[in-house]
């Protein structure tokens, strides 16, 4: 007893609690992951309780979770980046529908349009999911200016593709990228796609 609550509601109201992060959970993965630990804890919150109805509910959430977990982790996705050009209307919507989660990770990008950048498509199944946004710094070296991708999408795979397993950089005649510090979270995301910290910009060499 805690509080004058027995251990069982405690253990209820904690099933109650990760089934709610669950549905907060802007990563799909992250989400069913959460939501498989919240209807695992429910089911046997059910069957400790003897409520069956509660306990056979839930036990079938957490199959479902764990069949599209598998799906997800089995499934062979097709990742691409495409060129654009720089003045597009769709990037001009992209940029405008995205605008504030690109100012909160990136605030250093400037979204007024201007000449001497690259833009890429980056597509995930043929769904365009985010975009490269950089500069020639000199005849080897590209300045990423942004790379974003959409929070249903953000689980490394397709951050792997672009930085770990694809030549397009390479073919575009890149032999270095470096992308400004920001000191927030995709500082962090930077350093796990490779990229070394030198003062205040992130380097990688392809």
């Amino acid at each position: 007893m805690y509080f004058g609550i027995s251990w069982v509601e405690w253990f209820g109201y904690a099933a109650s609690l990760m089934v709610a992060v669950s549905l907060m959970m802007s990563s799909i993965i992250k989400l069913r992951w959460f939501n498989l630990i919240g209807a695992t804890m429910f089911s046997s919150y059910g069957f400790i309780i003897g409520s069956l109805p509660v306990g056979f509910l839930n036990l079938f959430i957490v199959a479902i979770n764990l069949f599209n977990l598998l799906r997800m982790y089995r499934e062979k996705d097709d990742f691409r980046i495409m060129n654009l050009s720089g003045g597009t209307e769709y990037l001009s919507y992209f940029l405008k529908c995205h605008h504030k989660e690109i100012e909160k990770y990136f605030p250093l990008f400037d979204f007024e349009p201007r000449g001497g950048r690259s833009a890429f498509y980056l597509v995930k199944n043929s769904i365009p999911i985010g975009l490269l946004i950089g500069h020639k710094q000199d005849e080897t070296t590209f300045m990423i200016e942004l790379d974003y991708v959409g929070s249903p999408y953000r689980d490394f795979k397709m951050g792997s593709f672009v930085y770990r397993n694809n030549d397009f950089l390479l073919r575009q005649g890149y032999k270095t990228l470096k992308a400004p510090a920001t000191g927030g979270s995709h500082d962090e995301y930077l350093r796990k796609m490779g990229f070394a910290q030198e003062g205040e910009q992130f380097a990688k060499t392809l």
